[in-house]
């Protein structure tokens, strides 16, 4: 992880949602490789507080993926660079835990992302949502070492909730015009349907170039995207605590 005032990586995305999902997959055509996934999302579900995690920029995710292991993530995001305390700047992994940080641009939104990523035993989220295990289990020791040290608010993980998962499909090596290795993931909850695409970068000066041409192509194929304030992220947690609430 570069230290203070270094490079950092980029995420570039792009969002669809509604009837140009539909159109904007028929553009990609039927190309890369595809996976399946759920993904669950942990809150804290306090009666009269609205994603209260999520407003202190504390994401909690866990995912089941086809073909491949388990993991949870803890990310920070907005993030500062002094957040990362102590032995954090600069690290990249370590016993059980890989750390990467990266700016994560959507449109004119932009912000540093810290996600703190393990590997989880297959069976694990199973038994979290079926209360045979706590939910603290979804993260490693140095995970909730990184909570601890760098959220910036106490969280304790047995007192939040898994919520229902969402089903999602990611397709990698797909291109948008001229632009290559173009990731697409699709999610889909009840009548929520959104669709990512995203690009990365190892420096900011190629993440605006390739942001610009990624802007191009997608008005060349005449595609409207997301224009809305809230993230994918915010709407699809609205819904799922909003879900939660009604059938609890």
């Amino acid at each position: 992880m570069p230290q203070n005032g270094a490079e950092t990586g980029v995420e570039i995305k792009v969002s669809f949602r509604g009837q140009q999902v539909a159109r904007a997959l028929d553009a990609l055509g039927s190309g890369g490789h595809s996976e399946r996934r759920s993904i669950g999302f942990l809150e804290d579900s306090t009666v009269g507080m609205v994603l209260p995690l999520f407003h202190q920029g504390i994401v909690l995710r866990v995912r089941q993926i086809d073909g491949d292991a388990d993991d949870s993530t803890v990310k920070l995001r907005p993030c500062r660079r002094s957040q990362l305390s102590g032995s954090w700047l600069g690290a990249t992994k370590g016993e059980g835990w890989r750390l990467a940080v990266e700016e994560d641009w959507a449109g004119n939104r932009r912000a540093l992302a810290a996600s703190c990523i393990s590997e989880l035993p297959q069976g694990r989220i199973a038994s979290v949502r079926a209360g045979t295990a706590p939910v603290r289990r979804l993260f490693s020791e140095g995970q909730e070492r990184f909570l601890s040290d760098c959220a910036g608010t106490p969280v304790n993980l047995d007192a939040l909730t898994l919520l229902p998962p969402v089903a999602a499909t990611r397709r990698n090596g797909l291109r948008v015009g001229g632009v290559r290795n173009v990731i697409a993931e699709r999610w889909v909850i009840d009548d929520l349907d959104f669709l990512e695409l995203s690009i990365r970068t190892d420096t900011i000066a190629d993440a605006r170039r390739a942001q610009d041409e990624l802007d191009r192509e997608i008005r060349a194929l005449d595609l409207q995207q997301d224009d809305d304030s809230k993230s994918k992220t915010e709407r699809v947690l609205t819904h799922l605590v909003a879900l939660r609430a009604v059938t609890a």
